[in-house]
């Protein structure tokens, strides 16, 4: 490829990229990776949304193509890196595990994509590995949804926090994310990816009695607002360069854009 860039993806409101099918009680499920469970959006929601926002560029059906040819832009799906989680002290957690982190340094080293070369934080069974100035704990305790779980800290976690910050935050807001960054194990993130995500009654009214419909009452899960997910983008030719993927606003991605869902912040980094 000519050109990678990085993206990250930040959710401002809870994002619903769905199946189209039902699993157990949920009528309408998020998409998950097969081996793992856990959420993703996949590449072709976040390219469809890119393709309608430029548009108007006379390079649009280069780049993302058309009827008679390819694009020269290759999207990857976008991976969870961190998942919001209930927390007793600090509200929330940006709850991410060793096996994310991982593979966000392989894939990255893959593409080409620097600053994610050292991520390896070790934690395991009931342990959770905060940054110096986590906000996560009192008394030694950290509650994240109905788990206690023992804390060890080491100036890695620091580390890896600051290195997701950077590329995802301006300066100002970097030690709002800091200080709730935390690393579970894989199990515990398991865990929480099938427990953490929100589901929600959703109705339709008759217009006449103002009574739920026949079928109109569904069950439907979304990836809670401030989950941060990561993917690639390539250009398989020099033109148009990847230089032009610049965003300078929420874009709405996944289902129920006219009730607020899927206002996500996307950034796009060397």
């Amino acid at each position: 490829m000519k050109e990678k860039r990085l993206i990250l993806l930040h959710a401002l409101t809870p994002l619903h990229v769905g199946t189209g099918q039902a699993v157990g009680n949920v009528d309408l499920p998020i998409a998950r990776e097969k081996a793992t469970g856990f959420p993703i959006v996949p590449a072709s929601a976040l390219k469809g949304v890119l393709r309608d926002y430029f548009s108007a560029q006379s390079w649009a059906s280069q780049a993302f193509g058309d009827t008679e040819q390819a694009g020269a832009w290759v999207f990857t799906d976008l991976r969870i890196l961190c998942l919001p989680v209930r927390s007793f002290f600090g509200v929330f957690a940006y709850a991410t595990c060793p096996l994310i982190l991982e593979r966000l340094r392989r894939h990255a080293a893959a593409f080409g994509i620097t600053g994610f070369e050292n991520l390896s934080v070790a934690v395991d069974g009931i342990q959770i590995a905060l940054t110096s100035d986590s906000a996560l704990q009192g008394d030694g305790k950290v509650y994240l949804e109905d788990l206690d779980l023992e804390v060890t800290q080491g100036q890695q976690v620091d580390a890896v926090a600051r290195a997701i910050a950077d590329k995802l935050l301006p300066e100002g807001e970097r030690s709002h994310f800091t200080a709730r960054f935390a690393v579970v194990s894989n199990d515990v993130f398991i865990f929480l990816s099938e427990t953490a995500t929100e589901v929600v009654a959703r109705v339709r009214l008759e217009d006449a009695t103002k009574t739920v419909a026949s079928g109109g009452l569904w069950y439907e899960e979304s990836v809670p607002a401030e989950a941060v997910f990561y993917g690639f983008v390539g250009a398989t030719s020099e033109k148009p360069s990847l230089a032009s993927l610049q965003i300078d606003q929420p874009l709405q991605i996944g289902g129920d854009a006219t009730i607020g869902r899927g206002l996500c912040k996307v950034v796009i980094t060397p």
